[in-house]
């Protein structure tokens, strides 16, 4: 449903003049194109009066008004921010420029860390909104994404439905005010995108929805890439009306025009109907979704002579249920393997029912299995498959990583927005949610650590997963025993050609 405009508040922060940093004119024209949106009752439909803008404000003024906003507003609060974004350089945290902030005090602009803190705790015991969306447009803009409503003291059972943060870039880069442009790069995109709408998607633009256009339309271009972190419902929030579906409705018979798929830009191959992979929250190709049963593998020239066959991803908890629902694999089923206490631990597979996976994560990397169950399902597939399956080695793991290329290479994919870590999306995502390395395999840095094995033959850990700091994403680990099972670890097959 559309956020109730006649219950929702929005707040639009513009610095576009500074005193000491560069002036950014393109953000005075943001502001009041989409103060102009928000209030086109075509769009959304707020009043005047509950669609704040504050340009060239002082950290006072800003707090107040998202403040008074969170807690008037009974549906969503919008917090949107465009200017510089700053870093401190003791702490690492973002911080929001005002006009006569310096690039070195941080004292000078406001800590993200205080927006954050009122959107969560309106002042004297008031009320805060049901839900809460906040777009940040500006350089290092992803530090936000450590949690708008992850704070250690709020509870889970608070009534929030959700909480929605889109930035502009990850946490690693700066974002973009091209010369001449009317709009900054990314907010010009999303200008674009509600003013025009989205042929082929639904009446109601959400979050997700958004993000993913985004994400494509940015990649097209070779921009710099937005992230997004949603809690709980978040990403179904819609702000808009989607022009293009109300078009299509007036004009029946007539085809939308075709999307425009970005992944071979994004250093794939686009799959047949398939969008690109982006940070978070991207439909994943089909082939290597539950429905396809096994397995798909790539192949990768690690040297001249020498080519491998690499899982696209890691292998997903409904291919791992597929082998655990044939008879003959009955040993692995979850308790039986417990009770064994030879080959797993008592982290086996935790919070699976017998074969069946928990809820909602069919598509998402199997965790929590040891080296020994991750030998056995790859046999088994291997026999199904007509493919002698196996897990990669570290040394062809690292080479399929660093797909050809020298130097710092993993900063290039986290600039990118290819990790899952803990600067990024930070919690376990289905496969194909970020896009692929040059060589077409997702994955292989964050989301899930892949079990490969040394040159004597026992298993190590490579990669990092969701939960990983960015500096230990290249750290190998040993495992305490063959039996151990994690649950931020998974594994992918390998074959020889």
């Amino acid at each position: 449903m559309l956020s109730d405009p006649s219950r929702s508040r929005a707040v639009l922060i513009g610095t576009h003049t500074y005193t000491e940093l560069a002036d950014l004119p393109g953000v005075a024209n943001n502001i009041g194109r989409l103060r102009e949106l928000c209030c086109d009752p075509a769009v959304w439909g707020l009043a005047d009066e509950r669609c704040t803008v504050l340009r060239q404000a002082s950290r006072e003024a800003i707090l107040k008004a998202v403040e008074d906003a969170t807690a008037g507003a009974a549906d969503t609060v919008v917090v949107y921010y465009a200017g510089h974004g700053l870093v401190d350089p003791h702490s690492g945290e973002l911080h929001l420029a005002l006009p006569w902030s310096h690039s070195g005090p941080s004292y000078t602009a406001l800590r993200y860390e205080e927006l954050r803190s009122v959107l969560l705790h309106p002042s004297g015991g008031r009320p805060t909104a049901r839900r809460k969306v906040v777009i940040l447009d500006c350089c290092w803009s992803g530090l936000a994404l450590d949690g708008l409503m992850r704070g250690p003291d709020v509870a889970p059972a608070v009534a929030v439905e959700g909480a929605c943060v889109l930035t502009a870039t990850a946490a690693t880069r700066q974002a973009l005010a091209p010369p001449g442009e009317t709009y900054t790069a990314f907010t010009g995109e999303l200008i674009r995108l509600v003013e025009d709408g989205v042929p082929g998607r639904s009446d109601l633009l959400s979050m997700s929805a958004l993000f993913e256009e985004l994400t494509a339309a940015l990649t097209a271009k070779s921009r710099p890439l937005p992230q997004q972190s949603t809690r709980q419902t978040a990403g179904e929030i819609c702000l808009f009306r989607n022009r293009a579906a109300v078009t299509a409705a007036r004009r029946p018979g007539q085809d939308a025009p075709p999307r425009v798929p970005a992944r071979a830009a994004a250093g794939g191959t686009t799959p047949p109907g398939g969008r690109v992979a982006a940070p978070a929250r991207v439909r994943r190709p089909a082939a290597c979704g539950p429905e396809s049963g096994g397995p798909q593998l790539v192949p990768v020239a690690l040297t001249e002579t020498l080519t491998v066959r690499l899982g696209r991803y890691p292998v997903t908890h409904a291919q791992f249920g597929a082998f655990l629902r044939d008879p003959e694999n009955a040993r692995w089923l979850p308790a039986a393997a417990r009770a064994a206490g030879t080959d797993v631990d008592d982290n086996y597979l935790e919070g699976w029912s017998g074969p069946e996976c928990p809820a909602g994560r069919e598509d998402h990397p199997v965790v929590a299995v040891s080296f020994p169950a991750a030998r056995a399902y790859l046999a088994w597939a291997g026999r199904r498959t007509g493919v002698a399956l196996r897990l990669p080695t570290a040394a062809e793991w690292e080479l399929a990583a660093r797909a050809g290329r020298t130097g710092e290479w993993w900063r290039e994919d986290i600039a990118a927005g290819r990790v899952n870590f803990r600067g990024s999306h930070a919690v376990l995502a289905a496969v194909g949610e970020f896009p692929p390395n040059p060589y077409n395999i997702g994955d292989l840095l964050g989301n899930v650590w892949d079990i490969c094995v040394d040159d004597t033959g026992s298993p190590v850990l490579c990669g990092g997963a969701y939960d990983t700091p960015a500096a230990r994403l290249r750290e190998q680990l040993s495992p305490r025993s063959p039996a151990e099972c994690r649950g931020n670890v998974g594994f992918r097959c390998a074959g020889d050609m």
